[in-house]
């Protein structure tokens, strides 16, 4: 039994090694929390690119959106959508997009996607962008914005985001 406890004893010894050589290296900078903010935005133009009607009579438009936010995010959004608009005057939009200015003042760009829903018989429009990847002083840009507006006017946002 002496060679059972020599080796727990070799063990023991060779866990609390690596558990203080653990702690002694650095483990880099930690996320810090999220940061929210909020704002407006404004929908300036688009550009139709295409219009194709469905068997149901949904219309389906192809346009590149741009809009200009204030508040948190200053700058312009400009999102290559698909906005399917059916017959009982409900929506829906995605696609892909991208916004330069500045995220609490910080300058740069970011990629990001874009869906949501709404209603152009109510006014109603709801979605989100999610951020894919920022470049300049937002590169490891994180978040999410969550939008409330009227369907090509405009509306408010909440942004959720880490640099």
């Amino acid at each position: 039994m002496e060679p059972i406890r020599g080796w727990w004893a070799v063990s023991a010894a060779l866990v609390i090694v690596a558990l203080a050589g653990l702690a002694a290296v650095p483990m880099g900078t930690a996320a810090s929390p999220p940061e929210t903010g909020s704002g407006s935005y404004v929908v300036t133009g688009a550009d139709i690119t295409d219009v194709r009607f469905g068997e149901d009579g949904t219309v389906f438009v192809t346009e590149t959106e741009y809009a200009d936010a204030t508040g948190t995010l200053i700058g312009t959004f400009a999102h290559d959508l698909v906005v399917a608009i059916h017959p009982d005057g409900t929506l829906n939009f995605h696609g892909k997009g991208t916004f330069t200015g500045t995220v609490d003042g910080v300058s740069g760009s970011f990629e990001d996607t874009i869906e949501g829903q709404g209603s152009v018989v109510s006014g109603e429009l709801h979605g989100t962008i999610t951020i894919l990847q920022g470049s300049g002083h937002l590169a490891g840009l994180q978040g999410r914005v969550t939008i409330e507006g009227i369907p090509a006017t405009g509306g408010t946002y909440v942004v959720e985001y880490q640099l």
